[in-house]
This record gives C-alpha cells, sequence and structure tokens, in this order.
C-alpha cells in the first residue's frame, strides 16, 4: 500500500515522540525521519516502528479500490481545482513589471522630493524599501 506526505509526517511525529521519550539517540532518529521521509509503502514505515512500544503512527486504514476500476502501479494524481486566473493579480503584475518598477522607483522619488520644495529628504529611504518589496513579490510569483 503505498503512503503519501500525511502518513510520512504521521511517522515522523511518532519518531519525534520517541526521541523526547528517550527511546532514540539523535542520530538514530534522525536515520528513521531520513528513511521514513523518503517511504513510498506503508510496509516501509511500519518497519521504523517494530523495536519500539507505543507511540506507532496512526496511519489511515488501507481502503479498497472502487468496484470497476483498474488498481495499476501508480495512483492517479488528485485533479487540482481550477482556480480562476485573477487569484493574485496585483503581485503576478508586480513580478512581471519588477525591472521597471525599480527602474523608476528613485525617479519618483527625486521627482516627490524636488516638488515638496526639499522638505521630505526621508522620502529616499523609501526607495530600497519598495525595491525589496518589489524582490520579494516577485521572488514568491515566480513559481
Amino acid at each position: 500500500m503505498e503512503v503519501g506526505a500525511h502518513e510520512r509526517e504521521l511517522a515522523m511525529e511518532a519518531l519525534d515522540a520517541h526521541r523526547r521519550a528517550g527511546r532514540l539517540e539523535r542520530g538514530e532518529h534522525a536515520e528513521r525521519c531520513s528513511t521514513a521521509s523518503r517511504a513510498t509503502s506503508r510496509a516501509e514505515l511500519e518497519a521504523l516502528f517494530t523495536d519500539l512500544p507505543e507511540p506507532h503512527p496512526d496511519l489511515p486504514a488501507p481502503q479498497a479500490p472502487a468496484a470497476g476500476r483498474r488498481v495499476t502501479g501508480t495512483p492517479a494524481a488528485p485533479e487540482m481545482p481550477e482556480l480562476p486566473e485573477l487569484v493574485a493579480p496585483t503581485g503576478a503584475t508586480i513580478a512581471r513589471h519588477a525591472g521597471l518598477i525599480s527602474l523608476l522607483t528613485p525617479a519618483v522619488a527625486a521627482l516627490l522630493f524636488a516638488v515638496s520644495g526639499g522638505r521630505f529628504p526621508w522620502i529616499f529611504i523609501l526607495v530600497p524599501i519598495v525595491i525589496a518589496g518589489v524582490a520579494v513579490i516577485s521572488h514568491r510569483h515566480e513559481r
């Protein structure tokens, strides 16, 4: 029976409990967690707890395939819900125009400084803040 990320996380949480209880040394805990993070079957996860008392991971019961469905070697990927294109329009727009925004920010600051008659020199502090914000937003939307 294949396992997913949720089952691997349950196993690592149980291993953490054994580490806190002093049943596993740091190195052995790290090795078992590494094995759990790469596990692809229920048997691999259960093998990590054969020499340990409770708690064991509370893995969900295996589900039988639906009638009429063929079981193959790899499970079908869950369907992603259709999302509207307007999920994050502002962030995506900023990411697309990051270079232009970064280029124009100092010019806009200089213009505002000149229009204010030089009364607000702190306006130039906003230049690196705006550029850093644009960089963060662009990085989040590169994925």
